[in-house]
């Protein structure tokens, strides 16, 4: 289980230092891709296969399955944690997420989040606000 958040700096090689507390639980190969609200996601790899099977229910033939399954498995990339405890944001991820010097890695259960640090604050300042309206619905 992936919990807490944590601010750490990205840098100029595109790198960035995951968490101490994540690191043991993501195991030798993990998965980063496009998340919502131009947020990263990183899935174990039991996570990443129980998300390709139930993409692989969807039925085929209609159009929005298929762009689906085609951005989540094309902005996919396999990864590992360097000697050091980081790992590399390709230029296509980190410019989806607007990552610019600082980022804030959240847990969120299963999965983990990367956050361009001033898109998170935004994100959750608005929430916040928002948030008995939220657990109403």
């Amino acid at each position: 289980m992936f919990l807490g958040e944590y601010i750490h700096k990205m840098d100029s090689k595109n790198r960035i230092m995951m968490p101490s507390e994540f690191r043991l639980s993501l195991g030798e190969e993990f998965y980063l891709t496009k998340g919502p609200e131009n947020s990263l996601v990183i899935y174990t790899e039991e996570e990443f296969q129980k998300r390709s099977q139930n993409l692989d229910q969807l039925i085929y033939e209609n159009k929005k399955n298929r762009a689906i399954k085609r951005l989540f498995f094309s902005s996919t990339v396999k990864m590992n944690l360097d000697k050091q405890g980081r790992i590399l944001i390709n230029k296509n991820l980190k410019d989806y997420a607007k990552i610019s010097d600082e980022a804030i890695i959240i847990g969120n259960n299963n999965t983990i989040e990367i956050w361009d640090r001033k898109v998170w604050d935004e994100y959750i300042n608005e929430v916040e606000v928002n948030l008995s309206d939220i657990m109403d619905e």
